[in-house]
């Protein structure tokens, strides 16, 4: 199963612990938006991490592969569950 989590509150590592997990045994995507740029997922070989390109130009935030609206659309539609935190 492919698993897309949308992060976007920066304080709350429940998220990224539970993608982390899952990442054992799912195909499992990390997506941070508005504040949540300035979460820092760690290291997993497991977990891709994508950045909204919007939010993190916003917030001058680099680091992670960048995505646009565009291919977040786009996203949504290739993971069998997205959740939104």
């Amino acid at each position: 199963m492919k698993i897309l989590h949308i992060i976007r509150n920066p304080n709350d590592a429940t998220p990224i612990e539970i993608a982390k997990a899952q990442g054992r045994e799912h195909e499992v995507a990390v997506l941070l938006m508005h504040d949540g740029v300035y979460a820092n997922p760690g290291y997993d070989a497991k977990i891709q991490v994508y950045v909204c390109t919007a939010d993190a130009l916003a917030r001058g935030v680099m680091g992670h592969e960048c995505v646009d609206y565009k291919q977040i659309a786009k996203m949504l539609f290739e993971y069998d569950k997205v959740i939104s935190w």
